[in-house]
């Protein structure tokens, strides 16, 4: 097995010929490669566990890609995304990128320039993996904390202490740390590398990540 082929590359486009193109390149440099035509086709079929890339289009027919693209991570998909945008929807690309998306890249796309980017992110993804360990593991249980764990676990993710918490909600300072617990046993994090790693996975799930995309 080439180093290449540890990857794989999902292309997530409603445009047929972009789509093959893509696959094509991937495939020739020595990726594994999956092509899906829509954003469902992908969340069915692509494995949770794969590390590589995506690169997915800003506009899936009527679909958005940011929606998408928040989706990809509610459901537990942790690799780099790599938005494509067509149209002149720079701002739009931008936002992804602001919301969480690895970069992107405006059609046409030149080979090299393709290869390279997908290059990076695989990289990136398993660096990611290595550092943060899988999202799935920390998003299984997330649905489980309460709205009040849900505003402490945000608050935590900040970095602030649990007496500025317990200032901030005004509760006890007990209080705080009972509902830090229940967090930490839900989703199963025993050291603050694990908490670190819950968090990163975690920020797409964030108030302002859904207010972003519905304003677009």
């Amino acid at each position: 097995m080439t180093d290449n082929q540890r990857f794989t590359v999902a292309v997530i486009d409603d445009d047929e010929s972009f789509r093959e193109a893509a696959l094509w390149l991937a495939v020739s440099k020595g990726f594994s490669a999956k092509g899906y035509a829509d954003e469902s086709s992908f969340f069915e079929g692509h494995p949770l566990d794969a590390i590589g890339c995506a690169l997915m289009d800003l506009r899936l027919g009527e679909r958005s890609g940011l929606e998408a693209f928040l989706q990809s991570r509610e459901r537990g998909f942790d690799m780099p995304v790599i938005m494509i945008s067509a149209y002149g929807n720079i701002a739009t690309a931008v936002r992804a990128v602001h919301l969480g998306a690895f970069s992107w890249i405006e059609k046409p796309i030149r080979n090299e320039k393709l290869f390279k980017a997908i290059d990076t992110a695989c990289k990136a993804h398993a660096d990611i993996c290595n550092q943060y360990g899988r999202a799935a593991n920390y998003i299984r249980n997330f649905p489980m904390l309460t709205q009040r764990e849900l505003e402490i676990y945000w608050q935590l993710c900040k970095g602030l202490t649990a007496k500025e918490i317990a200032s901030k909600f005004s509760i006890s300072h007990r209080t705080v740390e009972t509902h830090r617990n229940q967090i930490a046993a839900k989703l199963c994090i025993r050291s603050i590398r694990d908490f670190a790693s819950a968090a990163f996975h975690t920020r797409f799930f964030a108030p302002n990540a859904a207010a972003s995309v519905s304003a677009t």
